[in-house]
């Protein structure tokens, strides 16, 4: 966060371009007189100090002031048109194995022709592996790729609530579909203020 704001994290504490020591545990305290010594011996001043938490927290208030409002994740979800079954009539839906067994083949095909630009025709693929049980973070991250090929952001942002969804506990992936969720509503944000479009916004 701090790199998006222009922010630069220096090698040296005592660089002569510092301009501030963020520390993120409260240990750091006890040393604070020491090392403001040292920063006057060697940059000759005092340098500020911040927790992270407090640096975070400022943060976060800046972004939610200037970054655009965010979309009702609803809304996009009855705009996005597709042919995807539902979950609850998924072959396999609570056998892992067997559901991989039967879709992978249909996702290794269908991202063969994503990578070779056939998107439409990667997505049915893709739909077939769902549809089969095939329930592996790849087949998710295939499918957002080709929605976002084609800017059909408002399926993009379906499946990966999906993924989200039946991933839960997994935080690693979940972090980053949600920021690719975030990234696509802002897209479909900005090409509805092109139009002129009334969207409604939380």
């Amino acid at each position: 966060m701090l790199k998006t704001r222009g922010c630069r994290i220096l090698k040296s504490k005592f660089a002569k371009s510092v301009s501030a020591w963020i520390h993120s545990g409260d240990d750091y305290v006890t040393n604070y007189n020491i090392d403001q010594e040292k920063a006057k011996e060697r940059v000759e001043r005092n340098i500020p100090t911040y927790h992270l938490i407090d640096v975070w927290k400022k943060l976060s208030s800046i972004s939610e002031k200037h970054t655009a409002p965010q979309p009702n994740s609803q809304k996009f979800l009855t705009e996005a048109i597709h042919s995807r079954v539902p979950l609850e009539k998924i072959k396999n839906l609570n056998n892992w194995e067997k559901g991989f067994d039967a879709g992978y083949k249909f996702w290794e095909q269908g991202d063969e022709l994503r990578k070779s630009g056939n998107i439409e025709n990667s997505i049915k693929l893709f739909d077939k592996a769902r549809y089969f049980g095939y329930k592996a973070p790849v087949l998710y991250d295939s499918y957002a790729m080709a929605y976002r090929k084609l800017k059909d952001y408002h399926n993009e942002i379906e499946i990966l609530y999906e993924g989200i969804e039946r991933y839960k506990g997994i935080d690693q992936i979940i972090i980053k579909w949600e920021e690719q969720v975030e990234k696509a509503s802002q897209k479909i944000f900005k090409k509805d203020k092109l139009k002129g479009k009334n969207s409604e916004y939380p």
